[in-house]
């Protein structure tokens, strides 16, 4: 399969994250769904307030089938990448991302029924923008470190023409996206706490980091593939 080497402590790691998942789907079926009301909170502004309303039925994709249809993704990708070989040299920060994006999920999939049944705030506040703002913030930063160190692939990392048709622009260019990554997380870090007191302005800043950030390394990649930059 592509060259991929799994040990049985890498086996192990994937069977915990299924059956987190599994749990908590049985949890979310069995306990939360019976008793949450027919209309819940689904979603939610930047400054942490509710402001969409749907019948629980509705909820059971996010809350159940999509944390397990992530990991299956996420457990498949290497095996389906034509350089999935490449996954066994940055495997340790791939199953880290894996394992902390299903964690994520999970959590994400429980901020509708425990704020249904009041075990959070009605508002939600400042956990959901922790919940989001705060975990995708870390990611960013910890992708950051990791990023000068992840092979060349065609499912995770850079993806833009240039750094798939060489391994070099490809090297140069997850080097340079590791601060830019760090800065971005470090922008969405502050702003899970500055969102509930200034929405607006966070918003503004998310963008402007975010898309800026994507836009500055996909700049990059192009302008070292064209020689611009030596």
């Amino acid at each position: 399969m592509a060259g991929l080497d799994y040990t049985t402590r890498d086996k192990v790691l994937w069977i915990a994250l299924l059956a987190l998942c599994l749990a908590s789907a049985a949890a979310y079926v069995f306990w939360a769904l019976p008793a949450m009301p027919e209309t819940v909170p689904t979603h939610w502004g930047v400054d942490g307030e509710a402001d969409g309303w749907s019948d629980k039925g509705s909820t059971i994709f996010m809350g159940v089938i999509m944390p397990i249809l992530m990991l299956v993704l996420l457990f498949a990708v290497p095996f389906f990448d034509p350089r999935g070989a490449s996954f066994n040299r940055f495997k340790g920060i791939y199953q880290g991302f894996s394992a902390a994006f299903t964690v994520f999920m999970v959590v994400v999939a429980w901020i509708t029924p425990l704020s249904a049944l009041g075990v959070l705030p009605a508002a939600g506040g400042s956990f959901v923008n922790v919940s989001f703002c705060g975990f995708l913030g870390l990611l960013l930063v910890c992708l950051g470190v990791a990023m000068p160190h992840i092979e060349p692939n065609y499912t995770f990392g850079v993806r833009v023409p240039w750094t798939l048709a060489d391994p070099e622009n490809w090297r140069r260019t997850h080097r340079f996206a590791g601060p830019v990554f760090v800065i971005m997380g470090v922008v969405m870090l502050v702003s899970a706490f500055l969102a509930s007191s200034a929405p607006e302005l966070t918003l503004i800043a998310l963008l402007v980091a975010l898309l800026g950030g994507v836009g500055l390394i996909t700049l990059y990649s192009f302008l070292l593939w064209k020689g611009v930059i030596r």
